[in-house]
């Protein structure tokens, strides 16, 4: 019965989901050759952001990407980015930065505004999305994207599916949803990387083999949720400490 069920459904053994790597460094030919030079440039540029002041958001996907459900041709790779727009509780939550405050009760951002493609046409690159972020009047963009991996297969127990009731008792497959959320923040105007944040999140589950499919949508969506709301408590976290220790703020009155 097991070898049966396994030439239908297409089944291997579960042998866990293998983390995706974003690739950003696609945006910029300066992100990919980073020379030493280059490197020691970066690291010594003491680019110091004037607040209060605007955020640009631009959120990348892989070609395929589908927001609300899972797909495996957006799955991999993560090369082919394009904007995507974004929405929902995510979008809340980036708006909701304005009211993100420092020790002193200073706020860093004052507006919140989306790069959409109709600022930015084509393919993305770094210089498009520093263009994009200039004509919304926004001097720092911050710039990511979210890529997943999904795996399903037998797990040790589906020996179980020998008998037929074990299909319907037995949680013999395992389903796992590893989801990346990695991002730059960014100077407009000099394209220098202020900082890096990341976000991720990983979802597994043993479940019966009719529920595969419902269990898939289910970690998906978990996953993508956990990783983004990661992602950005970190750039809110990594916002302040920008601000409060190389920020540039008018003097008080």
């Amino acid at each position: 019965m097991l070898v049966l069920v396994c030439m239908l459904n297409g089944c291997a053994t579960y042998e866990g989901v293998v983390r995706p790597v974003p690739q950003l460094n696609v945006l910029s030919p300066e992100l990919q050759n980073l020379t030493d030079a280059a490197i020691e440039a970066y690291l010594k540029a003491d680019v110091k952001p004037a607040f209060p002041t605007a955020l640009a958001v631009a959120r990348l996907a892989p070609r395929g990407y589908a927001y609300s459900r899972y797909s495996r041709s957006g799955s991999t790779g993560g090369a082919d980015l394009h904007l995507d727009a974004v929405r929902g509780q995510e979008a809340e939550v980036w708006q909701g930065m304005v009211e993100v405050q420092t020790d002193d009760g200073r706020r860093p951002i004052e507006q919140v505004q989306f790069v959409s493609r109709l600022l930015s046409e084509g393919r993305p690159n770094l210089k498009g999305l520093r263009d994009a972020a200039a004509l919304l009047h926004a001097p720092i963009l911050c710039v990511y994207t979210q890529l997943d991996n999904h795996e399903e297969g037998y797990n040790s127990v589906a020996i179980g599916y020998w008998s037929i009731i074990g299909l319907f008792i037995i949680p013999g497959n395992t389903v796992g949803h590893h989801s990346v959320c990695q991002g730059l923040l960014v100077d407009t105007q000099s394209g220098f990387i202020l900082a890096t944040c990341m976000g991720e999140a990983k979802r597994e589950e043993n479940v019966l083999a009719g529920a595969v499919d419902i269990a898939t949508e289910r970690t998906c969506k978990q996953a993508r949720a956990e990783a983004v709301e990661q992602f950005q408590e970190n750039f809110r976290q990594t916002l302040l400490k920008l601000a409060q220790t190389r920020g540039l703020w008018p003097a008080p009155s």
